[in-house]
């Protein structure tokens, strides 16, 4: 179990880099769905916005992870088959609502 939380750590590491990237304006590119939409389907979100809420998404993850193995380590291995889907979905539906009525322009 000490390897799951190795490549969990690991994997952590680089959503937080993925996160900088994105935060400081240079990464557009990586947020799936913005970069291949049409450009008036971008118009319709703020694009700083858009890199506040997926920046900060990846750090939540980034920080979930390793706790996760943490979790795996100290024998919990029953909660963690429950609580990583849960708190993916959790976020994913969070990512969805805050995107549909923060990140949108305002008329």
């Amino acid at each position: 179990m000490v390897e799951a939380f190795v490549i969990l750590s690991i994997v952590s590491v680089i959503l937080l880099v993925m996160a900088t990237v994105i935060l400081i304006g240079k990464g557009d590119s990586l947020i799936a769905g913005y970069n291949t939409a049409s450009r008036e389907a971008q118009q319709v979100y703020d694009k700083r916005r858009v890199r506040i809420l997926v920046g900060v998404l990846l750090i939540i993850v980034a920080l979930a992870l390793p706790l996760f193995g943490i979790l795996l380590v100290l024998g919990y291995k029953e909660a963690v088959l429950v609580a990583l889907p849960v708190t993916a979905f959790v976020l994913v539906a969070a990512t969805f609502t805050v995107g549909h009525f923060w990140a949108k322009k305002k008329r």
